[in-house]
């Protein structure tokens, strides 16, 4: 197996940063930036709900969660911000790279299409998920929900794969630098419901595989399709849970078998399956074993 943590990657970058304190006081400060960025989304979510209230109504469920995504934007554009003019670090020390962009996320979309549904196979074939029918209702919403999953896909990987991990990696060896970010990805959705100690663990597996594709590819821009993908997968093509979160309108309906959460992960929803435990684990391995792209040089012919 090839030791795809050796040789140049996109974090190497993040070791110039004109602002690179101790470890610690790092992840402290990442932690900050983290939460001021939680708080910075509440003030378009009031705007939003302000707006709705003059029209003398309240959005429903579906559009509560179209805006919640789209406000992503947020947290994702503070952690750029910070990045370059704080750490004063380029944009591509955070994986934000244009060589191949549209190929690479051609190529996430694809693996985070097939990654849930082969998990819907495995639990389909357990007899853990059943068609019940469709409610795609109102196509408006449905939409803006899509663009939505685009941002809030994009948005994690910029925060834990373009941020984290990159300024963890200005000091510390990479592999514990894709540890670090891959366990506050998961941590990060403790307060989800039905969050349980196999969602610890499958949600730290689905970062290290963000993270390794990220070093696998050389950039995030993979990794923001893929998780996008998945999430629009899961919640708006067959219906079901996105942790913890029924997400509105959906062109099919599943629903999870009682009494088998191993399989469904219960109320969080596949994310907290057996099933993504096999098919993580399994295409993590894969990259692994595929040897990494040789960077062509100045003087290739």
């Amino acid at each position: 197996m090839q030791n795809i943590f050796e040789g140049g990657h996109f974090t190497d970058a993040a070791r110039e940063a004109k602002f690179k304190p101790h470890t610690i006081l790092q992840l402290l400060i990442f932690v900050a930036v983290f939460y001021i960025s939680q708080i910075v989304m509440v003030v378009p979510l009031f705007a939003a709900f302000f707006i709705f209230g003059l029209m003398g109504q309240m959005p429903d469920d579906s559009t509560q969660i179209a805006i919640q995504l789209l406000i992503t934007v947020f947290p994702a554009a503070i952690s750029i911000i910070y990045c370059r003019f704080i750490e004063r670090r380029s944009i591509a020390s955070m994986g934000l790279v244009k060589r191949n962009c549209i190929r690479d996320y051609a190529i996430g979309l694809g693996i985070g299409a097939a990654e849930f549904v082969l998990c819907v196979l495995i639990c389909y074939a357990a007899g853990a998920v059943s068609y019940i029918g469709t409610d795609l209702n109102n196509y408006g919403v449905f939409v803006v929900i899509c663009i939505g999953w685009i941002l809030q896909g994009a948005e994690e990987e910029i925060v834990c794969r373009g941020f984290l991990m990159g300024t963890m990696a200005s000091r510390l060896p990479l592999w514990a630098a894709v540890l670090i970010n891959s366990l506050f990805f998961s941590v990060m959705h403790i307060f989800n419901d039905g969050f349980n100690p196999v969602v610890l663990v499958n949600l730290t597996l689905f970062g290290i595989f963000m993270s390794v594709m990220a070093i696998r590819f050389d950039s995030i821009i993979p990794c923001c399709a893929a998780h996008s993908i998945w999430n629009l997968v899961q919640g708006n093509i067959f219906g079901l849970p996105v942790s913890g979160i029924m997400t509105g309108p959906s062109v099919f309906r599943f629903q999870l078998a009682e009494n088998m959460d191993l399989w469904t992960g219960g109320v969080f929803g596949i994310e907290g399956a057996i099933s993504e435990s096999i098919i993580i684990l399994s295409l993590t391995c894969a990259l692994l074993f595929i040897p990494k792209r040789k960077k062509k040089t100045e003087n290739a012919q």
